[in-house]
C-alpha cells in the first residue's frame, strides 16, 4: 500500500512542474487586491512553520481514530507527534543549515527587490551577508524606498523580506509532500468508511497548490519546488516503508 501512496505522490510531483511550467506562474500571485494573491499567500502559510504543526496534529488524531479508549489514544497520539515532530524538525534543520547553503542558489524574490533598487550588481555581495543580515537589509529598503513597491501586495513584500534565506530546495513544499503522503496514509489505514477512504488523494492535491504558491509569490523557482516535493516524496515513502519508523509516526506494522 506505501507503494500506491508513493506512486501518486511521484505523480502529483509530476503534475506540479507540468502545471508552473505550462501557466507561467513566476510571480503572478504578488499585485495588491488580488484574489489570486490571496489564495497563493494563505495556502503557502498552510505549508510554513503554524500549518505545518496544525497538519502534524491533524495527522497524529487520523493514527488514533481506530484506537479504543482515551488514555490509550492520548498515548498514539503523543507517540505520533514526537515522531513526526523529530522527523520533520530534523530535516528542516538540515535543509536551512547544510542544503541550501552548500548549493548557494538565489532567491526569485531576491533578484526582484535588487532589480526595482537597481542593485542587480550587489546580488553577489548580498549573500555573503547571513540569513539576518539580508532580512534587515531588505527590510530596510522597502520601509525607506517604498514606491519602488507599491504595486506589490504588502503581505507578499513582508514575506519576501522575512525570507532571508537561500532558495533551493523549496521546505515548505518539502513538508506538504511530506505530510501528505503521511496524510494519505493515515486516510486508508485508520477510516473504516470505504467513501472516505477514496479521498486519500486529497493531501496531494493540497500539497500541490502549496507548490504552486511557492513559484506564484516569487519565492520560489520551478526547479526549487520540483525538488521539494520529491525529496518530500521519498523521504515520506522510505518512513513508511521501514517497519521502525512507520510504527513510530503512524503505530502501524503492518500494510506495506
Amino acid at each position: 500500500m506505501v507503494q500506491k501512496i508513493l506512486q501518486l505522490g511521484l505523480f502529483s510531483s509530476i503534475v506540479l512542474w507540468a502545471i508552473i511550467w505550462t501557466f507561467n506562474l513566476g510571480f503572478s500571485a504578488t499585485v495588491c487586491n488580488s484574489w489570486w494573491t490571496n489564495i497563493a499567500y494563505y495556502l503557502t502559510q498552510s505549508g510554513g512553520t503554524v500549518g505545518t504543526t496544525i497538519g502534524v496534529i491533524v495527522a497524529c488524531v487520523l493514527y488514533t481514530v481506530q484506537e479504543i479508549g482515551w488514555k490509550n489514544k492520548l498515548v498514539i497520539f503523543g507517540k505520533a507527534f514526537v515522531g513526526l515532530a523529530l522527523i520533520i524538525g530534523t530535516f528542516a534543520a538540515i535543509n536551512e543549515k547544510y542544503t541550501k547553503p552548500l548549493l548557494k542558489l538565489e532567491r526569485p524574490s531576491h533578484h526582484e527587490m535588487l532589480s526595482r533598487l537597481q542593485m542587480n550588481a550587489l546580488v553577489d555581495s548580498l549573500y555573503q551577508l547571513s540569513k539576518d543580515e539580508r532580512i534587515a537589509f531588505f527590510g530596510g529598503q522597502t520601509v525607506n524606498k517604498p514606491e519602488l513597491f507599491n504595486n506589490i501586495d504588502p503581505q507578499v513584500l513582508q514575506h519576501w523580506v522575512l525570507e532571508g534565506g537561500y532558495s533551493f530546495p523549496s521546505g515548505h513544499t518539502f513538508n506538504a509532500f511530506l505530510l501528505a503522503m503521511i496524510f494519505s496514509f493515515g486516510i486508508l489505514h485508520n477510516t473504516k468508511n470505504v467513501n472516505l477512504r477514496k479521498l486519500y488523494y486529497l493531501p496531494f492535491v493540497w500539497a500541490t497548490g502549496i507548490g504552486v504558491s511557492r513559484v506564484a509569490l516569487g519565492a520560489h523557482s520551478i526547479i526549487d519546488v520540483t525538488a521539494g516535493a520529491l525529496m518530500g516524496v521519498f523521504i515520506a515513502g522510505l518512513l513508511l516503508y521501514v517497519d521502525i519508523t512507520r510504527h513510530l509516526i503512524t503505530h502501524k506494522k503492518f500494510l506495506k
